[in-house]
């Protein structure tokens, strides 16, 4: 379990203004990731604008993100899909490709209870020959993994972690201390808000979006929580949500993805081009990136 830790970045998704695919624009967005020492990449999460992209265009990038990060880091790839031969297929046309496990969501048409959560995500992780992220994003989803049914899961040989992006503090110090803290069934922390909270109660792993701003700062926030350095924790924590407010203050999932794209695209990493049913955020100017 101890591979399943550290900063692990959602990756987004550079797309040309036609909506293929941008490779040189992966590229230079691995490279800056990777420059600051993180432990993963992760493309086709939310923040890689996932559930929008077509399944062709999926492999593709996959592909791209296995040859670029060359086993710099370890490469976690999102199978999420209402459609469950989907998921699977996937999971196996990405163990080809070289990754290193898969990352899913409950399926997020139907409204789900624990017994119909808990069966599909072990269904699922029979069906996969990869290792098994859960994911649980409420967000997006509208339902949350129960803690129940999470200390279940956590007992399949094939599910190795869980994101957990709820923006809830009592809900994280549950969770981890009913999966063990940092010695037990791996936590990985995905709201920004929550990762002082939850490096304490025992996470050990970030998956932060900010870090395509600045990601040395979420390593040495990591590493600091890894010696029990809480000041200087929470100084990285004041530092990592200022970078984060330039482009989610005030708006939505799907606005501060297209906001984040358009800070990359002033520092010449790629373009702002969103899929819809997103929608391209204005250019950013110089005035709105200082304390960037």
């Amino acid at each position: 379990m101890n591979k399943y830790r550290g900063v692990v970045v959602p990756m987004i998704s550079p797309f040309t203004p036609s909506g293929t695919i941008d490779e040189p624009a992966v590229g230079r967005v691995i490279e800056r990731l990777l420059s600051g020492g993180v432990a993963g990449i992760f493309p086709l999460g939310t923040t890689g604008e996932s559930a929008s992209i077509p399944t062709s265009d999926k492999r593709q990038l996959v592909e791209m993100t296995v040859r670029e990060v060359a086993q710099r880091a370890m490469v976690y790839a999102g199978i999420s899909s209402n459609v469950f031969s989907e998921s699977v297929h996937l999971a196996q046309v990405f163990c080809d490709l070289g990754v290193d496990a898969v990352v899913a969501h409950v399926p997020s048409y139907y409204p789900l209870n624990a017994v119909e959560i808990e069966q599909y995500f072990l269904r699922l992780a029979d069906a996969i020959r990869l290792p098994l992220v859960l994911y649980n994003i409420p967000q997006t989803t509208h339902m949350s993994i129960p803690l129940e049914v999470v200390d279940r899961l956590a007992r399949h040989p094939n599910i190795v972690a869980i994101k957990d992006s709820a923006n809830d503090a009592q809900r994280l110090t549950d969770l981890l201390t009913l999966t063990g803290g940092r010695n037990g069934f791996p936590v990985l922390l995905g709201c920004s808000a929550q990762f002082s909270h939850g490096l304490r109660a025992g996470g050990v792993g970030l998956i932060p979006s900010g870090a395509h701003l600045i990601p040395s700062e979420y390593q040495q926030m990591f590493e600091a929580a890894m010696e029990n350095d809480w000041s200087e924790v929470d100084r990285l924590q004041r530092i990592t949500e200022e970078a984060c407010r330039v482009y989610l203050s005030g708006r939505s999932i799907g606005q501060g993805l297209a906001a984040l794209k358009a800070v990359l695209e002033s520092q010449g990493i790629c373009g702002r081009t969103m899929l819809p049913p997103l929608m391209d955020a204005p250019a950013f100017v110089a005035s709105e990136m200082q304390s960037v």
